[in-house]
């Protein structure tokens, strides 16, 4: 039986239906603007910038990501581009969850030498053998989803059968 829930966003978000467009694009502008605000204001070298990207699509490739396309060019007083700032944070929320500490701090990326330090932990990232483990291995969201309710219904079910024993 189908969630009249899901239904309802499933109309909602209709090709056929300009206006969910409309907003979904709004969401996205606005999500760039809050990851834009949180970036660290760079200058770094268009070699720096090649490496970054070159380390980032690599890792980008562990998680089966498209590479990303973008040129690399000298920054001077600029913000790392969107793109960029969100597949580290990716890589950030994978490594977080992996080992409990971020792979690359967006703050020290200011200048060129603490780019580069930020590259060589990228570049620590693919020989991470036990990362590329927990990547392959780790659940679907499907999954999850499917224990997730199954553990609920048990907890119910011995909750129930408790009460039950208590009045008796």
């Amino acid at each position: 039986m189908a969630n009249p829930m899901s239904e309802m966003l499933m109309m909602e978000m209709s090709p056929a239906d300009d206006g969910g467009m409309k907003a979904a694009k709004e969401l996205d502008v606005v999500e760039d603007e809050n990851v834009r605000s949180a970036a660290p204001v760079v200058t770094i070298k268009a070699r720096t910038v090649k490496s970054l990207l070159d380390a980032t699509n690599k890792v980008l490739g562990m998680f089966g990501a498209e590479p990303l396309q973008i040129v690399a060019v000298e920054l001077e007083g600029e913000e790392l581009p969107v793109p960029v700032i969100k597949a580290l944070s990716m890589i950030n929320a994978a490594m977080n969850d992996y080992m409990g500490e971020d792979a690359v701090d967006m703050a020290a990326m200011e200048t060129d030498k603490g780019a580069l330090i930020e590259i060589a932990k990228l570049q620590k990232v693919l020989s991470d053998k036990g990362f590329k483990k927990f990547l392959t291995s780790a659940p679907k969201a499907e999954t999850v989803a499917t224990e997730m309710t199954e553990d609920m219904g048990e907890e119910v079910d011995e909750v129930d059968e408790d009460a039950m024993m208590m009045r008796m």
